[in-house]
């Protein structure tokens, strides 16, 4: 069957065309609704007595409030090489320090191998010491402070970064 009903329509299309027994298509959009916006959708949304056919096929629209996005606890910036809390103080990092730290969030997620991280960001083809990424994850941590506990450490393996909503990269 190839008729004009049959063809579905483009994501991005305005085009309407009738649908085939009187078919109801519901249709579902999230948006972010400011608190004081709320209300007055809620009063649109709300049913009025006598407005709505009293069917059970019918239903009322619902409104939920979601979460607010968090703001990230810290920002990367890698243009000027700087690190800020959520409180706008700076956080000083040695440069290798800051280029660990900004590998490890550029790759979130993945255990990294200590010899890895020795060739990724100091650029060692054998390695030396695996100390090194150790004391230097140690002093990340200390200077960002206990309320940004970003750094897993793999027992045996290496380090992984797992909260990514707690930081940004911002590349300008």
């Amino acid at each position: 069957m190839t008729s004009e009903a049959a063809r579905p329509l483009a994501a991005n299309s305005f085009e309407t065309r009738p649908l085939q027994d009187g078919a109801v298509v519901e249709v579902t959009a999230r948006f972010i609704v400011t608190r004081q916006d709320l209300a007055a959708l809620e009063r649109v949304f709300t049913p009025q007595p006598g407005h709505l056919p009293q069917q059970s096929a019918v239903e009322t629209p619902r409104l939920r409030s979601l979460p607010a996005p968090e703001e990230p606890k810290l920002q990367i910036l890698v243009a000027p090489r700087r690190i800020l809390r959520a409180d706008g103080s700076a956080v000083q990092l040695t440069r290798l320090e800051f280029d660990l730290l900004l590998y490890l969030c550029e790759n979130p997620g993945r255990v990294h191998r200590r010899s890895s991280l020795l060739n990724a960001v100091w650029q060692f083809t054998s390695a030396p010491s695996t100390r090194t990424v150790d004391v230097h994850i140690r002093r990340i941590r200390s200077k960002l402070g206990t309320g940004l506990d970003l750094i897993t450490t793999v027992r045996g393996v290496g380090y992984r970064l797992d909260r990514t909503t707690d930081v940004q990269v911002v590349r300008d």
